[in-house]
C-alpha cells in the first residue's frame, strides 16, 4: 500500500495502529525519499498542544468592562431613533476605535508600540510570538536526541545550505533540549532551543542575512528579553524570559565564539 504525507504525519504523531505502523517503517527503510520525508516533519513537529495548554488566559479587567458598559449604554440612548444617519454611524466606528485602543492598553501593558514593533526585523518578531507559546512544562519531558539533532543540522547543510552549530551552553546553566528547522517567508529559520535549571526556555534562532555584520543589541517584544545580531551572512537572535543583562552577556559569548559546539 502506498505510503503518503498524511501516513507519515500520523506516524511522526503516534497515530498510526501497530499493523499499518509496522508497513510504513519497511517502506521508509528501504526508500531514501520517504527517509527524508519523515526527517523533515520529524524535524518540523511543532509542540503546540503542550505550549497552549501551558498558557494562562489573563481575565478581562474590570476598567475595561466599566468602560464598554458606558460606551454601549451611551449608543443605545444615542441611536432610540427610528435610524442611523452616516454622522451616527461614524461616531459608533469611533467608539469603537477607542474601545479597542483602550483594550490594547490594558490588556497589554508594556507592549510596544506600532511605531517600536516596526523597527523589530520581521523574521524576530515571528519567531519571538511562537516563543511566547513555550513554557517550561513544553519541554520538561523533552529529551535530546543526538541522532535526530545531528540529521537535521547536516540537513540544512545539504539542503538548504545553511551551515550552523548548536552552542553547547551548559556553562551558562542550559541544557540543549531541540534544534527544529522552521520557515519564514520561505527562508529556513533554525530554532534552538535550551532549558535553564530554573525559569522559563530560552531559544537561539538563526537564519539568513546578508546585511552587514552587527554587533549583538537588546530590545524587548512583548514579555521576552532580546538579543539580536549579525555575523557571517546569517542573523542571530537569542530570546526568552530572562533579564536582558543575562541574555546580553551570552548572546555575546557566543557571537565572540567563546563557547563551544555541541553539534555542527
Amino acid at each position: 500500500m502506498a505510503i503518503d504525507d498524511t501516513d507519515l504525519l500520523a506516524y511522526v504523531d503516534g497515530e498510526l495502529p501497530p499493523e499499518r505502523r509496522a508497513e510504513v517503517e519497511a517502506e521508509v527503510a528501504s526508500s531514501a525519499e520517504l527517509a527524508q520525508r519523515l526527517r523533515a516533519m520529524r524535524a518540523s513537529a511543532l509542540p503546540y498542544a503542550a505550549a497552549f495548554d501551558a498558557q494562562a488566559i489573563p481575565p478581562v479587567p474590570d476598567e475595561l468592562r466599566r468602560r464598554i458598559r458606558e460606551l454601549t449604554s451611551r449608543d443605545s440612548r444615542r441611536h432610540a431613533g427610528r435610524y442611523w444617519a452616516w454622522p451616527k454611524l461614524a461616531g459608533a466606528f469611533a467608539a469603537g476605535v477607542l474601545c479597542c485602543a483602550v483594550a490594547l492598553r490594558l490588556l497589554a501593558p508594556g507592549t510596544p508600540t506600532v511605531s517600536a514593533a516596526a523597527q523589530v526585523a520581521p523574521w524576530i518578531q515571528a519567531v519571538a510570538d511562537y516563543q511566547q507559546l513555550y513554557s517550561r512544562a513544553t519541554l520538561t519531558h523533552v529529551s535530546e536526541d543526538p541522532q535526530l539533532s545531528m540529521r537535521i543540522i547536516n540537513d540544512l547543510q545539504e539542503a538548504d545550505g545553511l551551515r550552523v552549530a548548536v552552542p553547547d551552553l551548559r556553562s551558562a546553566g542550559l541544557s540543549f533540549k531541540r534544534v527544529q528547522r522552521l520557515s519564514f517567508n520561505q527562508q529556513p529559520v533554525v530554532q534552538i532551543v535550551y532549558l535553564p535549571e530554573r525559569g522559563e526556555p530560552i531559544a537561539l534562532c538563526i537564519t539568513r542575512d546578508a546585511r552587514a555584520d552587527q554587533t549583538p543589541h537588546a530590545q524587548q517584544i512583548g514579555a521576552l528579553g532580546t538579543v539580536a545580531w549579525r555575523q557571517g551572512n546569517l542573523g542571530y537572535v537569542l530570546l526568552g524570559r530572562a533579564p536582558t543583562q543575562t541574555l546580553m552577556d551570552l548572546g555575546r559569548r557566543i557571537a565572540a565564539s567563546q563557547v563551544g559546539n555541541l553539534y555542527g
